[in-house]
């Protein structure tokens, strides 16, 4: 694309210069001269509602809102006169008394920017006569709440709940004075389409929606920001959590409209409002007594450390199996890994996710054999640009939720359709275009389909060509022959599919699902491959990467000690995990809260939060960010890592340690 021509204006009588297609209000901003807004939000359209932006521009008969007005060549233009500011103090008047803006009960209080506004233009009292609609406040959602009697109808959380999240649940219903943002069809935010991811609350600009979870309990000025990434599901979202007397307040989007800035239900609320029984000390339980008790970290890595060597001494180092979670940084990976591999010898060594990398690294060698392994993958943005988007076996709206709102954006903004191939229940599927559910076993058998379809009519140079044994296809997978059909047709006829696959499809532990699914995206793009896997924790890359497909979470079942690194993991208490756990004759946990696990630990040591860690984590798509700690350890407590080094100097000791009988 051809840059933009270059156009000079003349703001406040100082030549600036901006590009064709910017408004006044974008040059302004780019050349530091202050505009006044309301409604205005970087990112999202503008709509010129509040009108304080408005400015006087030479050979206008009015003044005009600069956000909206497109700047042109040799424009002449005043941001900052008498009548301008008169206008401003009189809108400011007009939504101070159309709403109850009494400040002294508003969440937003101290941080509200209308407030800013009224104490800038020295509002200290109105000229005409307060409405004060008595309006409803919607408490019903989880962690947002509407309250309609402060809102200015500016529309940012209507605007950015379409244009950026694309769920279009918000929008304005009524008329007059008695106009409101309402939720789909006027319901309650908890019974509507709301996804809860918490952008609509950044968005306002006053108290009119806010968090529950961290209403009251801090502003800015009390605080500090930390800027870190969050460490959930690897999307990677960079965010800014507020923190005051060592307690997070609340956590935004580093850049709201930009890339993986709007964040999610988890990143935004979730992290802030978990109240599970945090670990304070170590744990033991001794033989005789066979009961558990606090203990100091020098009896509990000692106890530790005694238990190890007397496996290592009685049954050797693969009697011992090590597991630690993917939403460890790199740094306590590494660190981890060379404990069990080095120091104790075991090539028991994995991550809880390690089935699904094997299966995912069997997979992609069997379709190629060029080495790249998940380097193949494309970035989460290539969503964006995608015309057609197929997901197979994910529900990326509940799993990864802002990769679910990309594939939305990519239907709204370039009219992209959407196929999804998922046999369980999928908020995706709902508003896709096509959805096949295929039976669990029957959809490889979909995927070869598919491939086989698009294959013969690649050679032919057609459209998608007949399979003859399409009807007896259709009784093995469970899905009719016209929907295999429309869905190939589908594929064919896009220039650009993204495939996205996930939980769905590491479940059946096939190599050969994913070698077929490859197959098919190459098919589908044969210049660039474009596929992406939804992996299951954030930092599950980055630890594929460093125990690689040699960890074998299989010897844990035979293993009589049993050592897992839990962190704050709540989904790491899989099954299979809990049956390695129960046939260990001796157990030790390392984790920030209480389980059936550490009900079960002859060893339990505390672990941090993810809020308290810091270290480098992969995202799904393979970049590299950097985790800052958010929170200050308490000074009793210690790092992963330090609890692993400890760990190691003690079984490093020639001395022996004796395993109390």
């Amino acid at each position: 694309m051809a840059d933009k021509k270059e156009i000079k204006l003349t703001i406040n009588q100082k030549e600036v210069r901006g590009k064709e297609g910017d408004t006044v209000l974008d040059i302004c901003r780019a050349n530091d001269i202050y505009v006044p807004t309301l409604c205005y939000l970087e990112g999202l359209s503008s709509v010129g509602a509040c009108r304080l932006c408005v400015v006087e521009i030479e050979g206008e008969r009015r003044i005009n809102p600069a956000c909206t007005y497109p700047a042109r060549d040799g424009l002449v233009v005043r941001t900052s006169t008498e009548k301008l500011e008169k206008y401003r103090r009189q809108m400011l008047e007009l939504l101070f008394t159309e709403r109850n803006h009494h400040c002294f009960f508003c969440v937003e209080s101290g941080e509200c920017e209308l407030q800013k506004l009224a104490y800038q233009y020295q509002m200290d009292h109105a000229r005409y006569p307060y409405i004060f609609p008595a309006l409803p406040t919607d408490t019903l959602n989880d962690f947002l709440v509407l309250d309609h009697n402060r809102c200015i109808l500016c529309g940012r959380c209507v605007r950015i709940c379409a244009e950026v999240v694309d769920s279009h649940t918000l929008d304005f219903g009524r008329r007059g004075s008695h106009a409101i943002v309402i939720a789909d069809l006027n319901q309650p935010l908890g019974e509507s389409s709301c996804i809860s991811c918490g952008a609509c609350v950044q968005a306002c600009p006053t108290g009119a929606i806010f968090s529950k979870v961290s209403a009251y309990r801090g502003k800015a000025t009390e605080g500090k920001f930390v800027r870190s990434i969050c460490s959930l599901c690897g999307v990677g979202c960079e965010i800014d959590a507020l923190v005051k007397d060592n307690n997070i307040v609340r956590i935004d989007g580093v850049n709201l409209t930009g890339l993986k800035g709007q964040l999610c239900r988890k990143g935004r609320f979730e992290q802030v409002a978990k109240e599970d029984i945090r670990i304070a000390a170590p744990i033991i339980t001794e033989v005789k007594v066979a009961t558990a008790r606090a203990a100091s970290w020098e009896e509990a890595l000692d106890w530790a450390a005694r238990g190890i060597k007397a496996y290592q001494r009685s049954y050797g180092a693969d009697s011992i199996a090590g597991f630690i979670s993917s939403l460890c940084p790199n740094e306590t990976l590494d660190a981890f890994v060379k404990l069990m591999r080095d120091t104790i010898g075991t090539s028991a060594v994995d991550s809880l996710d390690g089935n699904v990398y094997r299966t995912l690294d069997q997979g992609v060698s069997t379709f190629s054999e060029n080495g790249q392994g998940l380097k193949i993958e494309s970035p989460l943005e290539s969503i964006l640009k995608a015309d057609c988007v197929l997901v197979v076996g994910a529900d990326p709206l509940q799993s990864h939720p802002v990769a679910g709102c990309y594939i939305l954006r990519a239907r709204t903004q370039n009219q992209a359709r959407v196929l999804v191939i998922d046999s369980r229940q999928n908020d995706l599927g709902i508003r896709a275009d096509q959805w096949l559910r295929p039976s669990e076993e029957g959809m490889e058998t979909v995927i070869r389909t598919l491939a086989d379809i698009l294959s013969k009519s690649a050679k032919r140079g057609k459209r998608p060509a007949k399979v003859a044994s399409l009807s007896k296809i259709a009784r093995m997978s469970g899905v009719d022959e016209a929907s295999v059909v429309q869905a190939a047709d589908m594929l064919s006829k896009a220039k650009e599919v993204v495939v996205v696959y996930g939980d769905g499809v590491y479940q059946q532990q096939n190599p050969a699902l994913i070698a077929s699914l490859l197959n098919l995206a190459k098919l589908t793009s044969p210049d660039s491959l474009k596929v992406i896997s939804l992996k299951p924790r954030g930092n599950s890359r980055g630890a594929w990467e460093l125990i690689g497909a040699g960890g074998n979470g299989a010897t844990g079942k035979e293993a009589k000690l049993v050592y897992i690194l839990l962190a704050d993991d709540d989904f790491g208490l899989d099954d299979n995990l809990l049956r390695i756990a129960e046939k260990a004759e001796f157990l030790i946990i390392q984790a920030s809260y209480a389980s059936p696990l550490t009900e079960a630990a002859d060893v339990v040591f505390p672990s941090p939060i993810w809020a308290e860690r810091q270290g480098t984590y992969v995202s799904l798509d393979g970049k590299e960010g950097q985790a800052q700690r958010v929170l200050e350890l308490s000074p009793s407590a210690k790092t992963d890592i330090e609890v692993i080094n400890q760990l190691t100097q003690r079984l490093k000791k020639r001395r022996p340690l004796l395993w109390p009988r």
